[in-house]
């Protein structure tokens, strides 16, 4: 685990990409490597996980024509260590990053990719080709964002080190900052910021480094489709495999135990594994908010070192800040303090926790995901089959007739609410938006599209940018089982809709299996998610702010552009205090905007200081 990055530029230097990689010194405080030639510099910081004592990077391949750098892990590393061996490459560490540069070596880079199985973003230069290839892990657990600017080009994990750029900037994009005021994140390629784009999940960013000007290539799309069944023993075998393999590592490892089915599976079997593992859990102090108890009762199942703590509202007045300041994009997600309080807390014990990330979308969790759980009918069938354009009600993203994705996600606004506040008509759909619904159009039925919504937008874009950004902050990385891809595709793919969802009864086939491993109480609970008392938060913050409309223009650069939001919300909160869900997206919006070009212009002051403006 670290943070990356890399600038192409006639002025690339030593110190600027070692200006670039502090930045993200919290990603990677134990260590940090570079490799600079004429016109390229490369960079990393390291947090050591796998392989301490010789695991910096960057590493080479044979006569050291391929760079690689990596920020994540590759899990199945060994794996393609011996098969690699076996082919003559001869190895000097045992870091799952020489895998990379000898994989490519021996196989390219579209087969090096199909073969991983890992979180991270990886950048690989080959010197005899002179070409930069970027590239994703496939469900977006580790970010990778990228800029144009000044006959130049540069990538990293932070967005911060790419705005300090010259050309780059602060500015926001309209259109992703329609798409935030709709879903609380921004989805896609594009981000909050007009003139930084992401590496999509699953795909490569290919950069010859005389043009600088990437092009884009996809080397995995979750499973849509129905590709055959799976067995409860198969998928209960897949599951102990994905866990066991996410807990290889060096450095000790716990898991986030919130108490609810998903975490509770992950904990039970790794307890397996490692014995006392230690679990952390966070309550609050309304029961109608509050699970941990279930957290508490597993840790005792299943002899985990149990750390609980508890949240309430002067943790959220203390924490909304610190948050927003950790922040490289805004997301409105009300788990974003407490997570970033337990991975704290976490940190003081141990480098690495699993989560339960993943599965609500792969095994349809979610309550709205109901209304598309009824069997097909044969008009149904017929209408998948002719790809349903003109009879889906869902042709958009965000701009339908109501205010929701095609999961059934409720938005926070609807179109006439944003058009409203931003002073647009409508929002043109890029190139992402327009290739996710015609992938969509291939799904088997209408809870597979529902769920696979949310697998390419939700899961990627906030959830995990969630659990990456809040783990980080504390120097800790954090991994999710059930991204494991045999895992995805036998929820996605091969389970039918009915051993998923029927009626209101959410993850059937999960449930099923989790018995093997789980008591009684915990597997046969209703989903309960990670929702808090957020409304008289809210309204605390509210009062002490005064005047919430002139807080929100008196944002130092996005004044005028959050004025008219901060109207709204300070009527909203008054007149509307159950929209908690926008109060907080337009509050974290603000507070981002409070503390990031600031942040940015100390960043740019940094890079002028060795020469780079």
């Amino acid at each position: 685990m670290c943070g990356i990055a890399g600038i192409l530029h006639q002025r690339a230097s030593s110190s600027l990409i070692k200006a670039m990689t502090d930045v993200m010194l919290a990603r990677g405080p134990d260590g940090e490597g570079y490799h600079v030639e004429t016109g390229l510099a490369m960079g990393m910081r390291r947090l050591s996980i796998i392989d301490l004592s010789h695991g910096g990077q960057p590493l080479y391949s044979a006569e050291r024509s391929i760079v690689a750098f990596q920020n994540g892990e590759i899990y199945n590393f060994q794996y393609l260590r011996k098969q690699l061996q076996s082919e003559g490459y001869a190895f000097q560490t045992e870091s799952d990053t020489e895998v990379l540069a000898h994989g490519y070596h021996a196989w390219g880079i579209d087969e090096l990719a199909r073969r991983l199985d890992g979180m991270y973003a990886v950048a690989i230069l080959d010197r005899n080709e002179q070409v930069l290839f970027l590239l994703r892990d496939r469900f977006g657990e580790k970010p990778l964002f990228i800029a144009q600017f000044e006959e130049g080009f540069a990538y990293a994990s932070d967005m911060r080190v790419l705005a300090a750029l010259p050309g780059v900037g602060v500015e926001l994009s309209p259109a992703g900052l329609n798409d935030y005021l709709a879903l609380h994140y921004v989805p896609g390629r594009r981000t909050i910021l007009a003139n930084v784009f992401r590496v999509l999940p699953g795909e490569i960013a290919c950069v010859p480094l005389i043009t600088k000007t990437p092009t884009f290539s996809s080397y995995y799309s979750p499973p849509i489709g129905r590709c055959g069944p799976v067995s409860d023993d198969e998928l209960a075998e897949i599951i102990e495999s994905a866990v066991n393999s996410r807990l290889i590592a060096d450095v000790p490892v716990g898991v986030l135990l919130s108490g609810g089915l998903d975490s509770s599976i992950v904990a039970t079997i790794a307890a397996k594994k490692n014995r006392g593992i230690a679990t952390f859990s966070m309550g609050f102090k309304s029961a109608e908010h509050d699970e941990s108890d279930y957290a508490k009762l597993l840790a005792q199942e299943i002899g985990s070192e149990h750390h609980h703590f508890v949240f309430d509202e002067q943790s959220f007045l203390e924490l909304l800040p610190k948050v927003a300041q950790s922040l490289d994009e805004p997301i409105g997600d009300q788990a974003l303090l407490p997570v970033f309080w337990l991975c704290h807390e976490a940190s003081k014990h141990v480098k690495v926790v699993l989560a339960g990330e993943g599965a609500d979308e792969i095994f349809a969790g979610y309550s709205y995901y109901s209304q598309f759980s009824s069997v097909p009918t044969i008009k149904d069938r017929v209408r998948t089959l002719l790809k349903g354009r003109t009879t889906n009600p869902t042709r958009r993203l965000i701009h339908n007739h109501s205010p929701v994705t095609p999961s059934g996600f409720p938005l926070i606004t609807d179109i006439a609410g944003r058009e409203a506040l931003l002073g647009i008509q409508g929002c043109v759909p890029d190139t992402w938006e327009e290739e996710f619904i015609f992938w969509l159009d291939g799904a088997s039925d209408s809870l597979q599209r529902a769920t696979c919504t949310d697998l390419a937008t939700w899961l990627p874009d906030n959830l995990l940018v969630k659990f990456d950004r809040m783990a980080m902050a504390s120097s800790l990385e954090g991994r999710a089982p059930f991204l494991e891809p045999r895992l995805v595709a036998a929820g996605i793919a091969r389970l039918p809709s009915s051993d998923r969802m029927r009626g209101s009864a959410s993850k059937i086939a999960l449930r099923r299996v989790a018995r093997r491993w789980l008591p009684e109480s915990i597997f046969e609970r209703r989903k309960q998610g990670f929702v808090l008392p957020m409304r008289d938060w809210i309204a605390i913050w509210a009062r002490e702010r005064g005047d919430v409309g002139q807080y929100f223009a008196d944002v130092p650069v996005y004044g005028p552009t959050l004025s008219a939001l901060g109207v709204a919300v300070a009527e909203s909160i008054s007149n509307d205090p159950a929209r908690e869900r926008y109060h907080f997206a337009a509050i974290m919006l603000c507070e981002w905007s409070r503390a990031f070009p600031g942040r940015v212009n100390q960043i740019a002051e940094s890079y002028r200081s060795v020469g780079f403006a």
